[in-house]
């Protein structure tokens, strides 16, 4: 006899080993979700919403866990409820037309079955479609000479004495078109461009400086990469503004379309992507003793308001994706924590994007200068994958295009 143990993420997988067994077709059917297990917290409800709660789990042959109060005084408490999909879906039924807010847990928690337990994504772009199957790469073109990571081509091109007036020509010219078109090749599927630099404590540059820089490489990309998808990383209306009238197909903005209302309208006409990304503060003030309550679940509860402002007004979910802002506003324990507990921001039902691509929590971490980060770079952008990150935006693409690869050949994806 041998005994071994078994962890099936998706149903996917519970019908491939029910099938290596020999079940038949209508058995697997009807088992594969019995064996995916899930726990949910619900937070302040009723007691006696709670007890409901846990007395038709336990008529589905699951159980919940509430303090012991509530079993006996009208309280507000929280309850941590647990089974496999199928048990959870059916407890979602049984609340549908029960008193009390029973009804809204209900509607909120077949939500979170929904985006918890999903694997695929379609993410819309203008006139692209990209369907996310696997983990996607978006490669980063910094157009400043002070960017943190020491990559901007500003400051590359003030080497090689090409002024910051010849972005569209000469050096600065095959500078960008070598960068993207080696980015593309190595297996990145967007560029992301931006002028201002966000690392902590930078102040923002004007919008005709940032004008400036990327208009001129928007333009020569798309001319170059028309399949290409190009994001512009600009929280300015009149620079995104310029931005789509050079083609590009994302808004990448770090402070979640709030900053400039029109940004929205924006998004909107022109059915462009947008990426809503959390952030405490600005950046020259962001990491001035941050403080959170519970780090991820207040950065969730962030981008589901802004999920519902977005698509409130007219915008798709499926032109959305979600980052959580590594960096942004975050001590180091924060960072770790939220890739962690990437695997929670499922339950939004999109896309999670996510930057740490030579950050400081790295640095942090390893006690080693931005040059040295490569290593561990790799090493989050990995943690993130398995965690639930689907898009990652990083400087060196080759090497993580290698190591997802062989991630993904690992974990079976």
């Amino acid at each position: 006899m041998r005994m071994t143990p078994l962890v099936i993420k998706n149903e996917s997988q519970a019908r491939d080993v029910m099938s290596s067994l020999g079940v038949d077709s209508e058995g697997i059917k009807i088992l594969s979700s019995k064996g995916i297990y899930a726990a949910f917290k619900i937070e302040g409800i009723s007691s006696w919403e709670a007890n409901i709660i846990k007395q038709h789990l336990l008529s589905l042959g699951t159980d919940a866990a509430i303090n012991r109060d509530a079993l006996v005084k009208r309280i507000k408490t929280d309850i941590l409820i647990f089974g496999n999909a199928r048990q959870l879906r059916q407890l979602c039924d049984k609340l549908r037309n029960q008193p009390f807010k029973l009804k809204e847990i209900s509607r909120e928690l077949s939500s979170c079955l929904d985006g918890f337990f999903r694997k695929e994504y379609v993410f819309r772009a203008r006139d692209k479609v990209l369907r996310i199957t696997e983990p996607v790469i978006c490669g980063i073109v910094n157009v400043t000479p002070d960017s943190f990571s020491g990559d901007g081509l500003l400051k590359q091109a003030q080497n090689t004495k090409c002024p910051s007036d010849m972005l569209g020509t000469g050096k600065m010219q095959k500078l960008v078109l070598k960068k993207v078109a080696e980015m593309a090749r190595e297996g990145a599927k967007i560029i992301d461009v931006g002028g201002e630099s966000s690392r902590p404590f930078s102040k923002p540059v004007k919008e005709t400086e940032e004008i400036k820089r990327v208009i001129p490489v928007l333009r020569l990309i798309r001319k170059e990469f028309k399949k290409l998808i190009i994001s512009v990383d600009t929280y300015k209306y009149a620079v995104a503004k310029a931005a789509v009238d050079e083609g590009v197909d994302v808004i990448n903005d770090i402070t979640a379309l709030r900053k400039a209302l029109k940004m929205v309208s924006l998004v909107k006409r022109y059915r462009l992507g947008c990426i809503l990304m959390h952030m405490s503060g600005r950046p020259a003030t962001m990491q001035i003793n941050p403080k959170y309550k519970d780090v991820t679940a207040d950065i969730i509860s962030f981008l589901k308001e802004r999920l519902e402002f977005v698509t409130g007004a007219g915008i798709g979910k499926d032109r959305i994706l979600l980052d959580p802002g590594i960096g942004f506003g975050k001590r180091l324990e924060d960072n770790l924590r939220i890739i962690n507990e990437l695997y929670k921001f499922k339950i939004l039902g999109l896309p999670i994007f996510l930057g740490a691509s030579r950050k400081s929590f790295i640095g942090k971490v390893l006690d080693v200068e931005v040059g040295e980060r490569a290593v561990g770079t790799l090493a989050a952008h990995i943690i993130s994958v398995v965690r639930g990150a689907n898009v990652l935006r990083v400087h060196d693409v080759a090497q993580t295009k290698q190591a997802l690869k062989i991630a993904c050949q690992i974990m079976g994806n």
